[in-house]
């Protein structure tokens, strides 16, 4: 493997494997090996098995019993788990965002929706589908809510490798902005009703899209 840098604490090692995974250089199902990939990081075990660690709180890395650990491979199961999830929490978030947020915060989140469809037109996967999480964490944001910010945050990673998956087979569903202008328009109005239905029928259309794919890619 080639030496891609250095790294010498947890938390750079952490974000170095992170990378690998979610540029789709490490694949779902791959084997992670900690001595292989001390010597690409150039560094000791240690902060790879804090990595490895660190990764499996935020559901990137599985480890199996006298196995060792390996990239997550989501399943549809899967998929349905977070995307119910998400329809919860976000839900919430985008009614209580719709009485709270002012013009900058309506503009901030109008910029991050341009910013996906930008991302899209230049099929940069990673991009979009980070660029698509960022507007949603803003959204959990402005909610305003601690407790379902920590909640959100610990599904953000797989959600990001999820989109990727997408995005490779869906190139156009980041690209129609529709989705996301409606639900920032619910919020701008102060429409809690309006907003959550929004925020719903988002993810609902990804899902639809993303069990499409897995179910395909399953048989």
């Amino acid at each position: 493997m080639a030496l891609i840098k250095r790294v010498d604490l947890g938390d750079a090692a952490t974000a170095a494997l992170r990378d690998l995974i979610l540029d789709g250089e490490l694949p779902p199902g791959q084997r992670l090996i900690e001595t292989e990939l001390a010597e690409r990081f150039g560094t000791s075990r240690g902060p790879v098995r804090d990595a490895l660690a660190d990764l499996e709180q935020s559901g990137l890395v599985t480890s199996q019993a006298r196995r060792g650990s390996f990239v997550v491979e989501l399943s549809t199961h899967d998929v349905a788990e977070l995307y119910s999830l998400r329809r919860a929490l976000e839900g919430l978030a985008a009614a209580r965002a719709a009485t709270s947020a002012g013009a900058d915060d309506v503009a901030d989140l109008r910029r991050r929706a341009a910013e996906i469809g930008a991302a899209a037109a230049e099929a940069d996967r990673r991009r979009a589908g980070e660029a698509d999480m960022e507007f949603h964490r803003a959204i959990v944001v402005l909610a305003g809510h601690r407790r379902l910010a920590d909640s959100w945050n610990r599904l953000a990673d797989q959600m990001v490798l999820l989109m990727r998956q997408l995005t490779h087979v869906r190139p156009d569903i980041q690209a129609r902005g529709g989705d996301h202008d409606d639900i920032v328009d619910a919020i701008e109005a102060g429409d809690t009703e309006r907003a959550t239905a929004a925020v719903v029928q988002h993810l609902d259309s990804a899902e639809r899209a993303l069990m499409g794919f897995l179910a395909t890619e399953q048989e």
